[in-house]
């Protein structure tokens, strides 16, 4: 009888399958690295803290003309009419960075009392991305005066 049970039980433990999971945990940090190389690293964006609304009555006008900075719908960047940044790869903008850095020391010898002021102007089918980017190379400057327009509207 004892022989019987001991048979069924070696039987039942040859039956019941097995499972393996040396290779699943293989394939799960194949998966992980792949993500980990894959994703990229986004720089946080700037605390904007911009002026909003409009001046008060009898609030005279600044002199100095303020820049307008353009975004076209390739996502070049144009300041006042010049061709500045044609690499839309590129997050850091060099070169309205320059631009920005020279302006804003230019401003502070001219005017004293007021913050440098700039409008920006993005074509309604640019990407979002370039403008932020606009935004945090005027942050980076402490440009905080910024009237926002548009171009490009469809009717």
């Amino acid at each position: 009888m004892r022989h019987h049970r001991t048979q069924a039980q070696s039987i039942a433990s040859e039956i019941e399958p097995k499972l393996d999971l040396s290779s699943l945990v293989d394939v799960s940090f194949l998966l992980l690295i792949f993500f980990l190389v894959t994703s990229t690293l986004r720089t946080p964006d700037a605390d904007l803290r911009m002026k909003l609304g409009h001046p008060e009555p009898g609030f005279q006008t600044v002199v100095f003309e303020r820049p307008l900075i353009e975004i076209d719908a390739g996502g070049n960047i144009y300041l006042t009419d010049e061709l500045l940044e044609t690499e839309t790869d590129s997050r850091k903008l060099p070169v309205l960075r320059d631009r920005l850095k020279s302006f804003v020391e230019t401003f502070q010898m001219v005017e004293t009392g007021h913050d440098p002021s700039v409008i920006v102007s993005a074509d309604n089918s640019a990407k979002g991305q370039r403008f932020i980017d606009v935004l945090n190379c005027l942050a980076h400057f402490g440009i905080s005066d910024v009237a926002i327009a548009s171009f490009g509207i469809e009717d």
